[in-house]
């Protein structure tokens, strides 16, 4: 018989797993944007991927908990890919400071 405790885990690295996977289309359509991705919000994703990172020290450092850990870290790492993305693109569709045309 499966205990709630071991239920509810299964829950969370079932759900975990899908959020990863869920960070893909958002990854794959900012890599896509011909502009600045002006439609996703950097503050917003910051602080998911601060979120996370806070999460995953709570996980190894308070409750030891491996699984906790990796799943918020992983949740960190892809935040952070989504932020890197913003960054870049916004840095690179900046005009060049000196240019100039015509």
């Amino acid at each position: 018989m499966v205990t709630t405790e071991t239920a509810v885990m299964l829950a969370f690295l079932i759900t975990n797993l899908a959020r990863i996977l869920a960070y893909l289309p958002q990854i794959i359509a900012i890599a896509r944007d011909d502009g600045r991705a002006k439609t996703v919000s950097a503050a917003t994703w910051t602080l998911f991927c601060v979120s996370n990172l806070c999460s995953a020290l709570y996980a190894g450092c308070v409750t030891g908990d491996r699984a906790m850990l990796v799943a918020f870290a992983a949740n960190t790492v892809c935040c952070a890919v989504i932020v890197g993305l913003l960054c870049w693109k916004r840095r690179m569709s900046r005009p060049v400071l000196g240019s100039h045309r015509g």
